[in-house]
């Protein structure tokens, strides 16, 4: 687990109409997971809480915080606060043990943090998740999107994968997506330049005992060699962009490609760009203006 240390928590509070724009936001900014928590009073409204080492967040930091609420403050959204302080780690894991309950997230996935039980029923699959730093513990609407799109991808109609592993999950965060993956049986490469998701996704993988089905690795795809029958690439809309070209080669014929992240405004030129290597679209799933496309290579 990551080592005990202070960060700076950045608490802005928002109308609730604003949360997955807020939440977006500080989720790309940090790099990390936010904590989400609902207000009632004096009008419905979210505080979302994200986190810093104290060496990240200077005073250029600062500046584009405050860039960002000037740019709400012209649209006519206005947050109603912001707040910055020093935080002991213990006190951020404590704030999850608070808000991270076991969560059913598909129709089979449930997503539980190790502090707390759950009695799985007969159709139902368990992953264990310690959030650490990184991004992804079910809660998002692009992680939920590319859960069920897993489950409507992985079949027996994907390709056999020569390699070592069927899956290349990109980006991992926590590993949930890879972790899925595994439960379905599949071997998995999870991947991601973040040294505090490697870290994340490495316990997660320990405490739901499939080293011997997932390798986590810091590395970018375009270091890759083996072409894969699944990839899951759940990033945002610029990186997708950028490593559109890399996915698709890490693809294999007949092999499937979701990638998500991305609102549905983006849709439009994320699929005219994959769509240029010659892949062919054949889904899209949505949830709160979120989308996850489903892509295959012929």
């Amino acid at each position: 687990m990551i080592g005990k240390e202070t960060w700076i928590e950045v608490r802005l509070l928002a109308p609730a109409s604003m949360q997955e724009e807020a939440a977006c936001f500080l989720t790309e900014f940090s790099g990390r997971g936010v904590i989400i928590e609902e207000e009632a009073d004096p009008e419905p409204a979210v505080v979302i809480r994200a986190f810093f080492r104290p060496e990240e967040f200077g005073d250029w930091p600062r500046q584009e915080l405050e860039k960002y609420l000037e740019r709400l403050g012209s649209h006519g959204l206005y947050p109603l606060g912001l707040e910055m302080r020093r935080l002991q780690e213990e006190d951020w894991a404590e704030a999850w043990k608070t808000h991270f309950k076991p969560m059913k997230v598909t129709s089979r996935l449930v997503v539980r943090p190790p502090w707390e039980e759950y009695a799985a029923g007969p159709e139902e699959i368990v992953i264990t998740i310690y959030p650490g730093m990184a991004f992804g513990t079910g809660r998002h609407p692009t992680t939920v999107l590319c859960l069920k799109a897993l489950e409507e991808v992985w079949g027996p109609d994907l390709p056999r994968d020569p390699g070592p592993w069927q899956v290349l999950d990109v980006g991992t965060g926590t590993g949930i997506l890879a972790l899925a993956a595994a439960r379905l049986g599949a071997g998995v490469l999870a991947i991601d330049v973040d040294p505090e998701a490697v870290a994340a996704a490495l316990e997660n993988v320990r405490l739901n005992r499939l080293e011997g089905q997932i390798w986590v690795e810091a590395a970018s795809v375009a270091s890759l060699r083996q072409q894969f029958a699944l990839i899951l690439a759940n990033l945002t809309a610029p990186d997708l962009h950028q490593l559109a070209d890399a996915l698709t080669g890490r693809l294999l014929s007949g092999g499937a490609l979701i990638i998500s992240g991305f609102l549905t405004d983006d849709l439009p030129a994320l699929k005219f760009r994959f769509l240029s290597f010659g892949l062919k679209e054949t889904g899209t799933l949505t949830e709160d203006n979120w989308t996850a496309l489903i892509l295959r290579r012929p």
